[in-house]
């Protein structure tokens, strides 16, 4: 979602919630709003709309996703496969490559 979270999805999140009018649906926590040039793009999804629960910004993603391109769908799997491809000891079943890892980040 944080690929295109700013540029393609938003807008229609922000949109659709306001004309859901769920009342007592504030899930900020009270927190001050971040302002929006120092939230990173990829963060938007999460520290942008703070009002707006995650799960129903996840849904409208989904919906979203399901009517795009094929070509948008590729991009955004490609995005997703690259980014769990990456290994960190947090993430590794095996002991031994865990110890690899803690090996290779000493060096």
């Amino acid at each position: 979602m944080a690929l295109y979270y700013d540029t393609r999805i938003r807008q229609t999140v922000v949109k659709r919630w306001a004309e859901a009018r769920i009342p007592n649906m504030d899930f900020s926590g009270g927190l001050a709003e971040i302002p929006e040039d120092q939230v990173d793009p990829e963060d938007s999804s999460l520290l942008k709309d703070t009002k707006i629960p995650l799960c129903y910004k996840n849904h409208v993603a989904r919906e979203l996703y399901d009517a795009e391109e094929e070509e948008i769908k590729m991009a955004v799997r490609s995005k997703r496969d690259a980014d769990s491809s990456i290994k960190t000891v947090y993430d590794v079943a095996d002991d031994e490559e865990r110890l690899e890892l803690l090996r290779e980040y000493q060096k």
